[in-house]
């Protein structure tokens, strides 16, 4: 046993304006907080005037697509064709990954026919910010079995742009995956765990999608992880119920979806788009499960006592989940279904009827706080495609805590960037006045409402007696600050279980 005494600047508890002088850790657990002289310990950290807060938690990401990210091919912000062309360029000339994303307004069309000129006869995949749709090369679309995928975008002769979309795109994401050899998938997923680590984050929940990226590269990621401090609840996207049971996890789904999103038109909405989808593609976007199949995976997973979470987007999509939950319950009663703290990730167009719902269900709410700075307002993606008077209506998060839903904040990285400072400021910079939340309880929400979001054993998300010892030392108080100065806080210290994982020279723990 060690103890570790952390003293010299300032304490946040978590617990709104509590703050303390001193924190005694012993090995992995917080054994006592105070004012004034701290006890004595077998080790001293002095914080050197900065501020400690519990550790971050972000509920909801991928780690394998954000650590590819990081290699280099990151377009968040960038509109020109000929920049990404020439970064594709580029990269083919090295022989290293040809993979990269996060584009959204293009100032010309990007095909097939642009990636072909600057990759050649090579694999290339360009993904939308959103992950549902993809433009890829034209030996990478030779490569796939898309006769009857639907989402396949084509010219005016049928034949293939290279667009892809939801089912079509998922078959890209899966040959890609199968391209990359177990050390490059492992060195995406650390590189991702860096990041986390390097942004005060403890723990992230793993959206794995089997039904993209297949089984391999699952048994890769799981292995991997296995090996870090980092606590990653994994959520496998399959609705396999006994092979994830027998694989020893309790949770299941995450983004498992019920439709796609707003960038793509394929958020499955009960009234059309205002603006003009794809051609080919519905007004009201996609629904990828029936009831039946949706009510038959969520009673198979509650029959096993597994937690269950499903990406809705849509009002419609949401409509689905919170009736097919109902359907369960009254299959196995309520509070068989209240115990589990079913999940719906992003919880984007929820009326009053829908956050009545699902808690009465009990049923939790994943959101991405940074959804709404990036494509809310007026002006906004959200209401380029709905109108403002119901894009107006979406990210609800105060009114989710008021109608007494747990809620947990996420980036859906690499949708948006693994950064709770972003996710806070959205949070109390909501486009709505009406649904923004005070510091606090910004905090709250990217501490605290996470680690309920995937029930664990411990006590987690708070500088507490008895609860695991994980925070984050800041150059800055996050509670007084706001806007840039919060963007700009600068992580000094990262701490998991006990162990300094950040910054890495005097990191104790991978």
């Amino acid at each position: 046993m060690t103890t570790t005494l952390f003293t010299g600047g300032t304490i946040r508890t978590g617990n709104r304006d509590e703050v303390r002088d001193w924190m005694l850790v012993d090995d992995d657990v917080i054994q006592a907080l105070g004012r004034e002289e701290g006890p004595p310990a077998d080790r001293r950290v002095d914080l050197g005037g900065g501020v400690l807060v519990p550790a971050f938690r972000d509920g909801h990401v991928h780690l394998p697509a954000t650590g590819l990210y990081a290699s280099g091919m990151d377009f968040r912000d960038e509109g020109s064709v000929a920049a990404i062309v020439d970064s594709f360029a580029r990269r083919a000339e090295t022989g290293e990954i040809l993979f990269g994303g996060n584009f959204e307004t293009l100032d010309g069309p990007l095909t097939r026919a642009e990636l072909d000129g600057a990759v050649g006869s090579k694999a290339a995949l360009l993904a939308r910010a959103d992950m549902h749709s993809c433009v890829v090369s034209s030996a990478l679309l030779d490569e796939l079995a898309l006769d009857d995928a639907e989402g396949v975008d084509r010219d005016g002769e049928g034949r293939p742009t290279g667009i892809l979309r939801e089912q079509a795109a998922s078959e890209a994401w899966k040959w890609f995956d199968a391209s990359l050899g177990p050390q490059q998938q492992r060195d995406a997923v650390l590189a991702a765990v860096d990041i986390a680590y390097s942004r005060g984050v403890a723990e992230v929940h793993e959206m794995f999608v089997v039904e993209w990226r297949g089984w391999d590269s699952a048994e890769t990621f799981t292995s991997t992880i296995q090996d870090v401090a980092l606590n990653v609840p994994v959520y496998l996207g399959t609705d396999d119920v006994e092979r994830v049971w027998e694989m020893g996890y309790r949770r299941i789904g995450g983004d498992w979806f019920l439709d796609g999103s707003f960038g793509s038109h394929t958020a499955w909405m009960r009234d059309p788009f205002t603006s003009t989808p794809p051609s080919g593609s519905s007004a009201t976007g996609i629904s990828y499960r029936t009831d039946a199949e949706v009510f038959d995976f969520f009673r198979r997973a509650q029959a096993k006592g597994m937690q269950v979470g499903v990406h809705a987007i849509g009002d419609a999509a949401i409509d689905q989940a919170i009736r097919d939950w109902g359907l369960v319950a009254e299959d196995a009663g309520i509070e068989a279904v209240r115990r589990l703290h079913h999940r719906i990730e992003h919880f984007e167009c929820s009326n009053d009827v829908n956050l009545e719902g699902a808690a009465h269900l009990g049923l939790v709410a994943s959101i991405q706080p940074a959804f709404d700075a990036f494509w809310g307002g007026p002006s906004g993606l959200y209401a380029e495609r709905i109108g403002w008077e119901r894009a107006a209506q979406m990210n609800r998060f105060r009114s989710m805590i008021a109608a007494g839903i747990t809620v947990g904040g996420g980036s859906d990285s690499t949708v948006t960037p693994l950064d709770p400072f972003l996710q806070m400021d959205a949070l109390r910079r909501h486009h709505v006045e009406a649904e923004r939340l005070d510091a606090h309880a910004a905090l709250w929400v990217m501490t605290r409402g996470v680690s309920r979001l995937a029930p664990t054993e411990g006590n987690r998300g708070a500088l507490e007696k008895g609860a695991w010892a994980e925070f984050a030392l800041l150059d800055r108080d996050p509670l007084a600050v706001e806007g840039d100065d919060l963007l700009k806080t600068e992580v000094l210290g990262t701490w998991v279980r006990g162990r300094r994982v950040w910054p890495r020279p005097e990191a104790e723990a991978a």
